[in-house]
């Protein structure tokens, strides 16, 4: 039961970047061609001098810095979201965060800890010299914000939590597991139990193949709409360049993706972040999809705990709300500009 814990919440979070490319808004803006030659590729020196591949957008002096899903993820094809949301104002910034995709392969256990995670993220925002900066926290990002937004309430300025993670392991965390693992059949359950067997040992095109089926299976129940996405496809084709995936990362950082999740989700405990999100003093929009299969309770849980915070439930699409619905990247874009998306709402009766 552990591992499987373990397994959702990094294939589920993680995948939130790697669908994003199938449909971008930003392909259809006029200033698409723009925004892209005002990208910026590179390295930059996280905490313990670990190198985190970067990507920035834009020239404006807002910073929006986007934490992708995993842990042990990559920020993949969530490019879509840099380019949506990078205009005049903003510059968006996305990482891969340490062990995974393009950044140094992390393996030590100690140095893959939540702690590690917000030191590196200190550290980005040290090295582009940001004074104060908006975050949107995908899944496991939603965690990862939070838990920086405390240590550093003074270098943040909104907050969005996309298709956040359960915010307590009890009894969210389990809640989530069994209702996902009901949804999952016999066969793909054993199937499963095949790939982590076969994880350790497989070639470099072998992991591909593997990843791509943990995609297929894990996937489903998090779409309204399955079809939404093609997990047998580790790279796609977009306005005639070459996406990938994320099972198109190298195959060390494949390799290294469930050392990641299980280090960093140790490291957590029996965690209940409720009293430390009830100190939060920030804007802050809740974005889900209506009709999730992941109980909406959980979700509503981090609303309820922050004094002020909305919730903003997307019609027709499931926890994967942007990769169904990926016009609504526009309410969001709404909220980093100081304006709550008018469907958006409190949720009384806090804890």
């Amino acid at each position: 039961m552990q591992r499987f814990h373990i397994l959702l919440s990094l294939l589920v979070a993680c995948s939130a970047t790697a669908v994003l490319a199938q449909t971008p808004p930003s392909a259809h803006h006029p200033d698409s061609e723009l925004k892209r030659a005002l990208v910026q590729k590179g390295h930059l020196a996280g905490a313990d001098n670990v190198r985190l591949f970067y990507r920035r957008v834009g020239k404006g002096t807002d910073f929006i810095v986007v934490l992708h899903g995993g842990p042990g993820a990559s920020m993949a094809n969530g490019e879509f979201l840099g380019d949506a949301l990078a205009d005049k104002k903003h510059t968006v910034i996305m990482y891969d965060q340490r062990g995974g995709g393009h950044s140094d392969v992390v393996e030590d256990p100690s140095m893959l800890t939540a702690a590690s995670h917000i030191r590196d993220l200190e550290a980005l925002r040290e090295h582009f010299h940001i004074q104060k900066m908006s975050l949107i926290g995908i899944s496991w990002g939603s965690v990862l914000g939070a838990l920086y937004a405390d240590a550093h309430p003074e270098r943040v300025g909104r907050i969005v939590f996309l298709d956040p993670m359960w915010p307590a392991n009890k009894p969210y965390g389990q809640q989530r597991e069994e209702k996902i693992e009901s949804m999952i059949g016999p066969k793909d359950a054993a199937r499963l139990n095949e790939i982590e067997n076969d994880w350790g040992t497989a070639s470099d095109v072998q992991i591909r193949a593997l990843c791509m089926e943990r995609f297929r299976i894990l996937l489903g129940p998090y779409f309204f709409n399955p079809k939404s996405y093609d997990a047998s496809r580790p790279e796609t084709t977009i306005g005639g360049r070459e996406v990938a995936g994320l099972c198109g990362e190298p195959p060390a950082a494949i390799r290294n993706m469930d050392r990641v999740a299980d280090a960093a989700l140790s490291s957590l405990g029996d965690f209940d972040l409720r009293p430390m999100l009830a100190k939060l003093k920030v804007p802050v929009l809740v974005v889900e999809g209506e009709k999730t299969n992941v109980p909406l309770d959980a979700t509503r849980e981090w609303v309820k705990a922050i004094s002020g915070a909305r919730l903003l439930l997307i019609p027709d699409a499931g926890h994967m709300a942007l990769e169904e619905k990926p016009e609504a990247v526009h309410e969001i874009g709404a909220f980093l500009n100081g304006e709550w998306p008018p469907a958006a709402i409190e949720i009384r009766g806090a804890r």
